[in-house]
């Protein structure tokens, strides 16, 4: 079973590749490991197959450990284990939300981010409760991996082009629903110039599967999407993709089946990961054949929690009384670079 130690040298800052590895980030990844930790117990108790994927893959591979400047963990399975494993973690992970469509009630379909895939979370929300903070290496805001599912892609290459065109236009569908019913702004690019009553109509004429506008919309998309997805047996086909990705036209993200054949356990960080037997199909696919040679560019916006540190440290500027509840190195990362407002925090914490 995959199990990380982690003692306090562990948590200083540290420059890795050029890049300074902040105290905080490293705490941030101590919890996510923690995850990949009771995800792998579930796995190892029902022989379920997974493999680090994408950006945590490459990190396995060329820095036995996370890329430096990541902040986020990529987890794959074949359908078949990853259906079996959420099926298996409702009861086994019930301190954790499962972020997937079947965890979903109509009432929280507006929060849901239609992707066709699984985000295992241990919360939604910064915690600053001492047992919280204990029990997550002194991190205080949420964190989680990212499951994806990969499935079988038929030779026809015909075929593969209308079930991910297919798959994207119920994704793009339910994002315009959203919008509709909800007010969401934040939508794909694709989504705002559909009318969802020809949308619907295009769904019935590509599948024969009509939308009841009355139910539950989004799970009726959801369930077409997944369907189209997953058809496809593994004697038929000789590659397997991440349909979420294929479907807006990452075909990158298409691999050879027998690179999943087998797996292997590899140093990562202060334990280990899985990763697939063939790691060069995927990454010299997946990131060109230099992948080895490190390129120090921060993919989205790092660190992912930017953004509620920021309403946190205004929240303690607002009401001092909150300082004792911070953890002691929680100054030492200051995005906010406004220096007034830094000043108050130096003073709330004791550092002018």
């Amino acid at each position: 079973m995959i199990t990380y130690e982690m003692g306090e040298e562990y948590f200083r800052d540290e420059v890795r590749s050029g890049f300074k590895v902040s105290s905080l980030m490293k705490r941030c990844w101590a919890a996510q490991l923690k995850v990949v930790s009771e995800f792998d117990a579930v796995c190892s108790r029902h022989n379920l197959k997974w493999f680090a994927f994408c950006g945590t893959m490459l990190g396995a591979v060329r820095h036995k450990g996370f890329i430096p400047w990541d902040d986020d963990i990529d987890i794959c399975m074949l359908r078949g284990d990853y259906n079996m494993f959420l099926h298996y973690a409702k009861k086994e992970m019930p301190g954790y939300l499962l972020e997937h469509y079947d965890s979903i009630t109509p009432q929280e379909n507006r929060h849901y981010n239609f992707q066709g895939m699984c985000r295992i979370n241990n919360s939604y929300i910064a915690d600053f409760n001492p047992d919280y903070l204990k029990d997550h290496f002194s991190f205080p805001y949420a964190i989680g991996i990212d499951l994806y599912p990969l499935d079988y892609v038929p030779r026809d290459a015909e075929e593969y082009e209308t079930a991910r065109t297919i798959f994207g236009f119920c994704m793009l569908t339910g994002y315009k629903y959203k919008k509709v019913n909800w007010g969401i702004r934040d939508i794909p690019p694709g989504s705002e110039d559909l009318d969802l009553d020809t949308a619907y109509q295009d769904i019935y004429n590509a599948t024969g599967v009509k939308i009841d506008k009355n139910g539950d919309v989004l799970r009726q998309l959801n369930d077409i999407a997944i369907n189209i997805a997953s058809y496809p047996k593994s004697k038929d086909c000789d590659n397997v993709a991440c349909m979420m990705h294929t479907a807006f036209g990452e075909m990158n993200m298409v691999f050879p089946k027998s690179a999943f054949s087998g797996r292997k356990e590899v140093p990562f960080e202060t334990g280990s990961i899985y990763i697939p037997s063939d790691t060069d199909a995927i990454l010299s696919r997946n990131y060109g054949p230099n992948y080895m040679i490190p390129n120090t560019h921060v993919p989205h916006d790092y660190p992912y929690y930017k953004m509620e540190e920021r309403w946190v440290r205004e929240y303690v500027i607002k009401d001092p009384e909150m300082a004792p509840y911070m953890p002691a190195y929680y100054i030492q990362d200051v995005y906010d670079e406004d220096p007034a407002k830094k000043a108050v925090l130096d003073k709330i914490y004791g550092k002018e």
